[in-house]
């Protein structure tokens, strides 16, 4: 009798997501002008626009960093991302501040 090993295995893991380190990015970038150009335009602009963006960026980038199956790659922009994006969040301060 020939009883051969079968090596079925299912993943459990959730998939690597690539995508979202660029998202955060994305929103990280976008969050930029969108702190530093409505204040021309609107009281607080850059508090109703920028800010937002960049704590959305945030929370994508920490899901990121939290997520075992990405990459080192995809960790990286999601760094990038939080350190962009924290910027962003100390521009309204000093704004406020001067």
């Amino acid at each position: 009798m020939n009883v051969a090993a079968s090596s079925h295995h299912v993943d459990l893991a959730a998939p690597a997501r690539p995508r979202a380190a660029l998202v955060a990015l994305a929103l990280a970038v976008l969050s930029l002008p969108g702190s530093l150009l409505p204040w021309d335009w609107f009281a607080a602009g850059g508090l109703v626009i920028g800010v937002p963006l960049a704590v959305a960026a945030i929370a994508v980038a920490v899901m990121v960093r939290r997520d075992r199956s990405s990459t080192g790659r995809a960790r990286g922009i999601a760094v990038a991302a939080i350190v962009l994006a924290v910027a962003v969040l100390l521009i309204p301060v000093v704004y406020v501040l001067s």
